[in-house]
Formats: C-alpha cells, sequence, structure tokens
C-alpha cells in the first residue's frame, strides 16, 4: 500500500487526511480504517481530505464509506474535500450516504467542510 492517512481529532470532529497512490481495491481498507478510528475516538462529524490522493476517481465511493457496513457509519455526518472537477461523481455517493443513514458532502475547502460538519444537524 502506498497511501498514509494522517488523524487529527478537534472540537469532536475527525479529520483524516489522505495522500499518496491507492488503487480501487485499498480505498475500502481505507474507509474502514477511518471509520474504524471515528469509533474509537466516539465521534460522529468526520473530514476526509483526498486532494493530495493520486489515481482516485475509482475509489471516490469506498473512499466516501459508502461500503462501510451501514450501522458503523448510521448518524455520521462526512465531508469529503475534494477538488471541484471531480463533483459530478458525488451525486451518487451522496444518495448512496442518505439510504445507509449518513449525510455526506463534498466541498473544495476545509473551512466551508468545517462549518457544515460543526453545524447543528
Amino acid at each position: 500500500m502506498s497511501c498514509r492517512i494522517e488523524y487529527a481529532v478537534r472540537n469532536g470532529m475527525l479529520r483524516a487526511v489522505v495522500s499518496g497512490k491507492t488503487r480501487a481495491d485499498e480505498a475500502s481498507w481505507i474507509a474502514r480504517s477511518i471509520a474504524e478510528h471515528a469509533g474509537e475516538e466516539t465521534v460522529s462529524r468526520v473530514l476526509i481530505d483526498v486532494r493530495r490522493l493520486r489515481d482516485r476517481v475509482g475509489s471516490l465511493g469506498a473512499l466516501a464509506m459508502a461500503e462501510c457496513e451501514p450501522g458503523a457509519v448510521s448518524g455520521y455526518r462526512v465531508a469529503v474535500i475534494d477538488e471541484t472537477r471531480h463533483d459530478r461523481y458525488y451525486a451518487l455517493h451522496e444518495a448512496v450516504a442518505r439510504d445507509r443513514g449518513y449525510a455526506l458532502r463534498r466541498f473544495s475547502d476545509a473551512a466551508a467542510a468545517t462549518d457544515w460538519l460543526l453545524a447543528p444537524a
């Protein structure tokens, strides 16, 4: 695996910055790792920054936690920071998230993502 996840918890929110290069089969592992880390930290607000991750378009669904067990992320709010050019890929992932009981949105900057995550639900 040639990717790295850096974690930080602040204000009841987990921030996961994913960098490096990944293959589609590794993306599910990354999503599970982030969900598990959020569970260990007992937070339900998760910010995933994938702007430094190369070759991710085929992996976006898993990185957005769409492949995690529904009970593992139910009630979560997940903000994914990604480049605007990838916006069209997120509509499906946002719908899958709603069906699984959590909210997912894509943002192009960390400040807007953080504001959304920390706003009352």
